[in-house]
C-alpha cells in the first residue's frame, strides 16, 4: 500500500458546461474516461462504447447488474471489475479489482458530455443486484451480466420497470470507488473541491473547447486525503456543517435570509420522504443549481419583488428563453442590485453555520457563450421531496471539505477561499 497524505488532481467544467470532470485510466489498457464528479450518488460507471472488456486483461465479470435512476433520467448496465488508475501527471495511484458499472442502456442524457459518473457519497447509494438466481432458473447458472442480456427487455419497458425486475433479487452493496482508494491509498478519509463557477465560462465568441478549458474560472482542483494541509487554497478556519446521515450527504438546513429581509426558517422534510432522503438538504456537487424547496424559493422571489419589482422581469425571461431551450442575454443585469443570499446550517456541538451565496453566483455571467445569464436558483420540481439541493453554487463560493473520518456520517467544512 502507497499511502499519501494528500494529493491535487486537475478538473475542469468546460467540457460538461455545468460539472466538473476527472479524468480516470480503466484497466491494463488505461483507456482514458471523463467522468462527472458527484457528491449526491455513490456508483462509477460509464459507456461501454469507451472501453473494450475483451482487451482488459485485468477485467473479471460478475453476475451483478445495477440500475440507477435520477428523475427523468437513468441507466442501467453490468457491473465489472477491473483496476482503475488516477494520476495527475506526477502521481498515479491505482485500485485493484474496483467495481464499476458500465451503462448499456440510458434513458435521458444524464452526464452532459461526458463518458459517465464518478459518485463520492458512500455504500447505501451504490446498490447491485445479483441474478445467480435468475440464471440459475433458466438452466444458465454461470451466466455473467456481460455481455449484457437485457437490452431488448428494457427498450421493449423502460429502465424503470427493469429497476423493479431487479429488487426482486439479493441486494450486492457494492464498494464504492473513492471508498476503495481511501482504504488502499491515503492515511485520511477526506477529499476536497476548489472550484470557481457552476455554468462554464466562456467570455469570448468561437472558442475551442481547449481554449475553454483553459480559462482559470473554468478550473478547478479535486483533493484526496488531508485536505486541510492545502493552506495555500483557503484561508481561516473551516466552518463545519454536520452531516446528518451518510447517504446522500444529508445536511440540516435551518434557515433562508436574503440580506435586509427578516430569516425564513426551512421546512423540513416531508415525513412521507423521510425513510428514503433522510434531511431536508444535501450538498450535491452533480447540480448545477440550488434547488430550494417551494416555501424557500417563494420567499426569495417575494423578498426580490420587495427591493424591486423589476428584478423579477429577468427571472421570468431566463425562465422562459430557459424552458424554450434558448439563450438569455440581458443587456441590463446589474448584479449590484441583487443581495446575497445566506444559509443557515446545524453545525456540530449545537454550532450553527451560515453560509453566503452571493449575485455572482445564484446569476452566472458569459455562461456558455458571451453575454449570456443562467440563473441558478430553481423552485422545487414536480414530485420532489420537501428538500433542497445545495449544488454548485454554494459548493464554489468555498474551499469545501468533504471530511469523511471524523464520526459514522462525517462532516462538510466550508473555508474561505484564497
Amino acid at each position: 500500500m502507497t499511502e499519501i497524505k494528500h494529493v491535487r488532481f486537475p478538473i475542469n467544467i468546460a467540457e460538461a458546461q455545468g460539472a466538473y470532470s476527472l479524468e480516470l485510466l480503466i484497466g491494463s489498457e488505461q483507456v482514458p474516461v471523463k467522468l462527472m464528479i458527484d457528491t449526491g450518488s455513490s456508483t462509477i460507471a460509464f459507456h461501454a462504447n469507451r472501453y473494450s472488456v475483451e482487451q482488459d486483461q485485468q477485467s473479471k465479470t460478475t453476475q451483478t447488474a445495477q440500475c440507477v435512476t435520477y428523475g427523468l433520467g437513468g441507466w442501467a448496465g453490468p457491473v465489472l471489475t477491473s483496476s482503475i488508475t488516477y494520476s495527475n501527471g506526477t502521481d498515479q495511484f491505482v485500485i485493484h479489482d474496483a467495481a464499476f458499472a458500465l451503462i448499456e442502456n440510458e434513458k435521458g442524457k444524464n452526464f452532459l458530455n461526458l463518458d459517465g459518473i464518478l459518485g463520492m457519497a458512500y455504500h447505501h447509494l451504490n446498490k447491485g443486484y445479483c441474478l445467480s438466481n435468475y440464471f440459475t432458473a433458466k438452466a444458465d447458472k454461470d451466466t455473467q451480466t456481460y455481455p449484457w442480456p437485457f437490452s431488448n427487455q428494457i427498450e421493449q419497458t423502460s429502465i424503470n420497470t427493469f429497476k423493479k425486475f431487479l429488487l426482486k433479487y439479493p441486494e450486492h452493496d457494492i464498494t464504492p470507488n473513492f471508498t476503495a482508494f481511501a482504504q488502499q491509498n491515503v492515511s485520511l478519509n477526506q477529499f476536497a473541491l476548489s472550484i470557481h463557477r457552476s455554468i462554464v465560462y466562456v467570455p469570448q465568441q468561437n472558442m475551442t473547447l481547449e481554449q475553454k478549458e483553459q480559462e482559470s474560472l473554468n478550473q478547478g482542483l479535486f483533493i484526496i486525503g488531508d485536505a486541510e494541509a492545502e493552506q495555500d487554497l483557503y484561508t481561516g478556519t473551516p466552518q463545519v456543517v454536520k452531516v446528518v446521515h451518510d447517504a446522500y450527504y444529508n445536511t440540516n438546513l435551518l434557515s433562508v435570509k436574503v440580506a435586509g429581509f427578516d430569516q425564513f426558517k426551512a421546512p423540513p422534510l416531508d415525513q412521507q420522504h423521510v425513510h428514503n432522503f433522510f434531511s431536508n438538504a444535501i450538498v450535491d456537487s452533480g447540480c448545477s443549481y440550488l434547488m430550494l424547496q417551494r416555501d424557500i424559493y417563494q420567499y426569495v422571489i417575494d423578498s426580490f419583488k420587495s427591493i424591486d419589482p423589476h428584478l423579477l422581469t429577468y427571472i421570468d425571461a431566463f425562465n422562459k428563453a430557459h424552458a424554450n431551450q434558448q439563450a438569455y442575454y440581458p443587456k441590463d443585469l446589474d448584479l449590484n442590485q441583487w443581495p446575497n443570499l445566506y444559509f443557515t446550517f446545524e453545525g456540530v456541538e449545537e454550532d450553527e453555520v451560515t453560509l453566503c451565496c452571493r449575485p455572482e453566483h445564484y446569476w452566472q455571467l458569459d455562461a456558455i457563450s458571451p453575454g449570456q445569464a443562467f440563473f441558478t436558483l430553481l423552485d422545487q420540481i414536480p414530485k420532489w421531496p420537501d428538500q433542497s439541493l445545495i449544488g454548485l453554487p454554494i459548493i464554489s463560493s468555498y474551499f469545501c471539505i468533504f471530511d469523511r473520518s471524523t464520526g459514522a456520517e462525517g462532516v462538510i467544512k466550508f473555508a474561505e477561499k484564497v
